[in-house]
């Protein structure tokens, strides 16, 4: 899963060091549309990256998606963080919870890098729409009771619910169905891959079916990938 990380960035700092290049090209055009620019985004601050909300970041075969698509993908990551914590506060203790704990916040840290979140979108897209193309499909009562679930738990958790009222309240809510269904497709696929190891290599012990299992889901998401026209737009603002 790492490698499938590393060759997302790569791909999403080629297109930024190309974005710089062409930097100088582009100059006059984008001080022409200055006025304009900033006139229509008056009412839609700018956050730190430079992005408004509505900015377009990637477009994957003709699906835009947009910085608060990666706001909210960041936010779901982030809920996760904490959900997980919550756990290991109620299982673990002296030494193990010290380590797990120091995990989770170095993963909190890890999930507010702009381009990790990218790549994880941009993953949970693809392999979406590879379930799409295989026929997959999940039942409308399956992803309701998902989120009703994923919801209660949020509630639950002080700094879960403190993450999501930082969030827009509309745009948080008009995107779980959505998020939940690409979520539980791919976990179709990987339970799949993982089905085929067990079939394959019924007596292998535990970590060799996760290790196997991970190592298929990296080769079909890379061969998903190459697949799929897929353009950084957010390069362009760099």
């Amino acid at each position: 899963m790492k490698r499938i990380l590393f060759a997302l960035l790569s791909l999403l700092m080629i297109s930024f060091g190309l974005a710089a290049c062409q930097q100088n090209e582009k100059q006059p055009a984008a001080e022409s549309r200055a006025g304009a620019e900033g006139q229509a985004s008056a009412s839609t601050p700018a956050t730190k990256e430079g992005f408004t909300a509505k900015d377009k970041v990637v477009t994957i075969s003709g699906k835009v998606l947009s910085y608060e698509d990666l706001q909210f993908y960041q936010l779901m990551n982030k809920v996760d963080i904490e959900l997980n914590r919550s756990v290991d506060e109620k299982n673990l203790e002296g030494e193990n919870l010290k380590e797990k704990l120091a995990y989770w916040d170095e993963q909190l840290k890890y999930h507010d890098n702009f381009n990790v979140n990218l790549s994880k979108m941009i993953e949970q897209h693809a392999m979406y729409l590879l379930a799409r193309e295989k026929g997959l499909d999940v039942e409308n009562a399956a992803v309701a009771k998902t989120v009703k679930d994923y919801t209660a738990k949020a509630a639950q958790n002080e700094a879960a619910s403190q993450l999501i009222s930082e969030f827009p309240t509309d745009a948080y809510k008009n995107r779980l169905n959505n998020y939940f269904t690409e979520k539980l497709l791919t976990q179709q696929i990987f339970d799949t891959l993982k089905a085929d190891v067990i079939k394959e290599k019924p007596e292998a012990p535990e970590i060799e079916i996760a290790y196997d299992t991970s190592k298929n889901y990296e080769e079909l998401y890379q061969s998903q990938i190459a697949s799929l026209e897929i353009k950084i737009n957010a390069a362009e603002k760099q």
